[in-house]
């Protein structure tokens, strides 16, 4: 599906589900190089930037958090950009940059804000959406920290178990997505000036400068996690060894009044005290007893 929207000598030209009529399409209307033409259709699996000799090609990848599964996963986002027009292309939706492009196609004045300066600002204002979008996605990371941290001390730390997993395998997936995106930022910020002229290399920098503080928020939330991981695994290891301590406790006290009970339950000719009057509280009294010298012992060593 292809859409198109114009300003001045402008064209952003969108295609979702690229098909060979689509490159013949751009090679056709937009001179563009067979390469990067070609390169829309199949999956990409790295990102980069291509600088041929009247356009730029790019390849990112959007990181999207799906809610049902609890994952992130890359969305392939490629873009073609010359003096006088831009191509995005993409196999799924992409909620800000569609957001954008509808902006564009219906309101003059947002034609005027993203498109009015040249196809570098265009630029700029589509990757800034997208990834101010991508900085409040990691807000639900940041909001689970907060849950699992209140969680772990309120003894659920069984429970966590499985939410700290999910939470650390998400901002891996995030992180993995993010970071290889780096030279894409620092490339678009050490060619724009040449490229798309000088007034646009302050705003590739800020958005390089927005790869790095998504970057090291994850950092932060992959460190964070790590930490409560730990503090979770050694209150739930303190848990476990206080119930195997009381266990054992409970079972010291009463092997010895096992064996006492096993040795008058003997079937032989003789027993001391048995027969006696009063046998049974005399032997129930030296149980009892033992199990008060037993315990009397444990809080002593303070195992009690």
């Amino acid at each position: 599906m292809r859409n198109i929207v114009k300003y001045k000598r402008i064209t952003w030209v969108d295609i979702q589900d690229p098909t060979k009529e689509d490159v013949q399409y751009l090679e056709e209307n937009f001179a563009v190089h067979a390469i990067p033409a070609r390169q829309i259709i199949p999956p990409s699996w790295t990102t980069k930037v291509e600088h041929f000799t009247a356009h730029l090609f790019l390849v990112l990848f959007v990181p999207n958090y799906n809610k049902e599964h609890k994952t992130t996963r890359p969305r392939e986002l490629d873009v073609i950009v010359g003096k006088n027009f831009l191509i995005t292309s993409h196999y799924h939706s992409i909620l800000p940059l569609k957001a954008t492009f509808d902006g564009c196609a219906l309101y003059e004045e947002k034609k005027e804000e993203h498109m009015g300066k040249g196809t570098g600002f265009l630029l700029y204002h589509i990757l800034h959406k997208i990834w101010e979008d991508e900085g409040n996605k990691i807000l639900h990371i940041e909001n689970k920290l907060i849950l699992v941290e209140e969680s772990i001390f309120q003894g659920r730390e069984r429970e966590m178990l499985r939410e700290i997993s999910i939470i650390k395998a998400d901002i891996i997936d995030f992180w993995s997505i993010v970071r290889p995106q780096k030279g894409v930022f620092t490339s678009l910020h050490d060619i724009s000036a040449e490229f798309f002229g000088k007034e646009t290399a302050h705003y590739f920098s800020h958005l390089r400068n927005h790869w790095a503080r998504t970057m090291s928020t994850l950092m932060i939330a992959k460190e964070t996690i790590s930490s409560m991981e730990e503090t979770n695994n050694a209150l739930l290891t303190d848990k476990t060894n206080q119930i195997v301590k009381l266990l054992t406790i409970f079972a010291v006290i009463v092997f010895p009044l096992s064996l006492l009970a096993a040795i008058f339950g003997m079937n032989t000719d003789y027993l001391p005290i048995v027969g006696l009057p009063g046998d049974f509280w005399i032997v129930t009294g030296l149980m009892f007893a033992g199990t008060i010298l037993m315990i009397a012992l444990f809080k002593k060593k303070r195992w009690l």
